[in-house]
């Protein structure tokens, strides 16, 4: 697959995900290849669109750029990456949809914001992998 340059979000219509000979039907507000904002990713399906749709872009690199802005989220989002990547790489199957849940993440890890153990620079926020 080529390489995901940015998140997506469902925002109205009909989409399906296609993985091989899967088909999954995707809801509105679903994340695709949310992945690419922690990680380096590769596409590994093909998202379909079954009707008149809305779909929001989110950059990979305008995400670095207004992460990166501010120290404290930057932090925030250092530690957030780590825990993400962690929880991705327990999985069995992977796919372009949203693999981890935010909210389950977060309250398995209720610390992990507390104190950080490393940060990124700003100047290479946009290099965080």
């Amino acid at each position: 697959g080529s390489v995901a340059d940015a998140c997506y979000v469902i925002s109205e219509g009909d989409v399906s995900y296609l993985q091989g000979r899967d088909r999954t039907y995707v809801l509105a507000d679903a994340r695709i290849a949310e992945m690419c904002l922690w990680t380096t990713w590769l596409h590994v399906g093909d998202l379909i669109c079954d009707s008149i749709s809305s779909v929001v872009s989110l950059e990979i690199m305008s995400f670095f750029e207004c992460v990166g802005s501010v120290l404290q989220v930057n932090k925030l989002g250092v530690r957030y990456a780590e825990m993400y990547v962690a929880q991705l790489n327990l999985k069995n199957h992977l796919n372009d949809l949203c693999a981890i849940s935010v909210e389950a993440a977060l309250d398995q890890s209720t610390s992990i914001f507390v104190k950080p153990s490393s940060v990124v620079p700003q100047s290479e926020a946009s290099e965080i992998s």
